[in-house]
C-alpha cells in the first residue's frame, strides 16, 4: 500500500487542524501512515505546533504518542 500525495492546501488544513485542537482543548481523529499501512487515533495535541515542528505530540486514555506530521494523512474534529 501507498502513501497517497497531498496537495499543499491538504497540508495547510491538517496544520490548521491541529493548531486548532490545541488552542480549543479538543480531541481529534488523525488518520496516519507507517509502516506501510493505515492507522487512526483519536486524542488531544499535547503542544502547540508551529511552521518548523515536525513531531505531533498527542494523548488519549491508553498513552502518549509522537506522530512525525509527515506520516498525518487526515484530521478531523471529534
Amino acid at each position: 500500500m501507498e502513501k497517497p500525495a497531498l496537495d499543499f492546501d491538504q497540508i495547510e488544513l491538517k496544520g490548521i487542524r491541529i493548531s486548532d485542537a490545541y488552542e480549543w482543548g479538543t480531541e481529534v481523529q488523525i488518520k496516519y501512515f507507517n509502516d506501510n499501512e493505515f492507522k487512526e487515533i483519536t486524542c488531544k495535541i499535547d503542544e502547540p505546533i508551529n511552521i518548523w515542528d515536525m513531531i505531533i505530540k498527542c494523548s488519549n486514555s491508553d498513552g502518549k504518542l509522537e506522530i512525525p506530521f509527515n506520516w498525518i494523512i487526515q484530521v478531523e474534529s471529534v
